[in-house]
């Protein structure tokens, strides 16, 4: 048998310790980023008189109620592109919005921080107003160690939908709720036919209409009871690998604010 040259052996040490070092990496930054939101959380564990971050006892209603989440002012002091909170009940979604004029895709790479980071943080399209558009778009990573929106996911089953109806946004001074209507996977070549991510306003019913027929073709799950024209849209997107460079994209409407 004959015996493998020095060079194979640098070879194989230099791919064995590349690949150890690259899991520590990877276990380093989720433990890291586990850290830095699970710290951000704990300012939201005792909000203001005026704050409420409970589900509204009279969500049906769709009752306004003016709020001052002071939390929320607190992690714009510690970065001024905090724009809001999202969380998920019964998911590991829960973490501050970002968005940015400058570079739309910064908080692709970038933490709450503004440091590099893989795992970046949940941030609005740069074409949206967090408290006017007609559908407010926030992009994710899907990780695979579980965290930012890789929880989407869940959305895929139709018993977790029925079983989960309703998204928080939490804004300086709105505490928003909404029900998920329609789920999506769609890859890249689709989006050409229909650029979801464009539809940030309805200027008509005939342009509402298009983005419903667009839903319709795309979803893996819809809601009983779709959105109206008049309704205000949240739409979540992350990667989804069923597909070729796929979306998976999960819209709601507001139901209270």
């Amino acid at each position: 048998m004959k015996r493998m040259k020095p060079a194979v052996y640098s070879i194989c040490f230099m791919l064995i310790a590349f690949s150890i070092f690259n899991i520590w990496t990877i276990k380093k930054s989720t433990s890291e980023t586990t850290a830095l939101y699970s710290s951000l959380a704990e300012i939201i564990e005792e909000p203001s008189e005026d704050s409420d971050l409970d589900l509204p006892d009279d969500i049906e209603s769709g009752s306004p109620k003016p709020v001052l989440n002071q939390w929320i002012e607190k992690l714009k002091l510690e970065n001024g592109e905090t724009v809001g909170w999202i969380r998920i009940p019964n998911t590991r979604i829960d973490y501050p919005v970002m968005q940015t004029k400058d570079d739309t895709d910064f908080y692709l790479s970038h933490d709450f921080k503004g440091n590099s980071e893989k795992h970046g943080v949940p941030f609005v399209d740069v074409k949206c107003r967090v408290n006017s558009s007609d559908n407010l778009i926030i992009y994710g990573h899907h990780m695979n160690d579980g965290t930012m929106f890789q929880n989407l996911m869940k959305y895929r089953e139709a018993q977790f939908c029925e079983g989960n109806d309703y998204i928080q946004l939490f804004t300086l001074q709105q505490n928003r709720v909404f029900e998920p209507v329609y789920v999506l996977v769609i890859s890249a070549k689709e989006s050409e036919d229909f650029p979801y991510y464009d539809y940030v306003d309805f200027h008509d019913k005939q342009r509402f209409s298009d983005f419903l027929n667009g839903c319709e073709k795309y979803s893996v799950w819809k809601n009983s009871n779709p959105p109206e024209y008049g309704d205000t849209l949240l739409t979540l997107s992350t990667c989804e690998y069923t597909k070729e460079n796929g979306r998976l994209v999960v819209i709601s409407k507001e139901i209270i604010s």
